[in-house]
C-alpha cells in the first residue's frame, strides 16, 4: 500500500511542478507557501458563504481537521493524472485549529467530472483514526478511509462522530458544487514545504497535533474555519 501512495505521490510531484495553485507561484518560489495558506482561506470563506455548501458547518463543527487544496488539476495527458497541493489543520477539544502543514492528494483514479479541469476542495477528517492515519503514514481513500461526497447534511446535533464517514469533502468549480469521486486518492505530506514555511525540519504531528510552531501569517485560514458565517 505505501508503495502505491509513494508512486501516486511522485506523479504529483511532476503535476505540481507544471502547474501552480492559482497564482501562488511554483514549488520552488519563495511565497509558495504563503500562497496556498492564503488561497486555502479564500476557499474555505467561500464554500461557508455560499448555500451551495450549507452542509459544511456541521461536517466544520465535528471534524478533526481538515485538508483545505486550492488547486487540484486534472491533467489526462500525463497518464490520466491529477493533484494538487494543500493545507492541513487540527481542529482543537475547545474549536481552534492549529497551524498548518502542507500535503498533497493526488493519484491517476481521482474523478473530475467530464469537462473539469481543476476544482478547489476541501476534506473533513471526521474521526481520530483517519486523521492521524493521514499524519503520521498518509492514507489512500476508499483504501484506508471511507470517503463520502459532503452533498447531504447531517442535520440537527450530533451525540457522536459514529455516524459519520472518515471523510467528507466538497468540491467547488466556479461557486457550484461538483460531483466528483476521490476514491483511489493519496493524501501525503510535503516535507519540504513544511521546511520552507517553518525555517526548519519538523513533523506534521508536532506541527497540527504537539503544536510546538505557530503561524501568525495563518490566522485568515484559521478564521475562515473558525469565525460565525453572517446570516447562518
Amino acid at each position: 500500500m505505501r508503495r502505491t501512495i509513494f508512486a501516486m505521490l511522485g506523479l504529483l510531484v511532476l503535476l505540481t511542478g507544471c502547474y501552480g495553485a492559482h497564482n501562488a507561484g511554483t514549488p520552488d518560489s519563495p511565497h509558495y507557501e504563503q500562497g496556498l495558506v492564503d488561497k486555502a482561506a479564500v476557499v474555505v470563506r467561500g464554500m461557508r458563504q455560499d448555500p451551495s455548501f450549507k452542509h459544511i458547518e456541521v461536517y466544520l463543527k465535528n471534524a478533526k481537521g481538515v485538508l483545505v487544496l486550492p488547486s487540484v488539476i486534472k491533467a489526462g495527458f500525463i497518464y490520466g493524472g491529477q493533484g494538487g497541493n494543500g493545507v492541513l489543520l487540527a481542529r482543537g477539544a475547545d474549536g481552534s485549529w492549529s497551524a498548518p502543514a502542507f500535503y498533497t492528494l493526488g493519484g491517476g483514479s481521482i474523478g473530475l467530472q467530464i469537462g473539469v479541469q481543476e476544482a478547489s476542495i476541501v476534506l473533513v477528517f471526521m474521526n481520530d483514526k483517519a486523521f492521524k492515519a493521514a499524519i503520521d503514514t498518509g492514507l489512500t481513500l476508499g483504501a484506508d478511509a471511507t470517503a463520502a461526497a459532503g452533498t447531504v447534511g447531517i442535520t440537527g446535533e450530533v451525540a457522536s462522530t459514529h455516524a459519520f464517514k472518515d471523510v467528507y469533502y466538497f468540491a467547488d468549480v466556479g461557486g457550484l458544487f461538483a460531483g466528483i469521486s476521490l476514491e483511489g486518492g493519496a493524501i501525503g505530506v510535503r516535507e519540504g514545504l513544511n521546511r520552507t514555511y517553518y525555517g526548519k525540519t519538523i513533523t506534521p504531528r508536532e506541527i497540527v497535533l504537539d503544536r510546538k510552531v505557530q503561524a501568525p501569517a495563518a490566522q485568515m485560514l484559521k478564521d475562515a474555519l473558525t469565525v460565525p458565517v453572517k446570516g447562518k
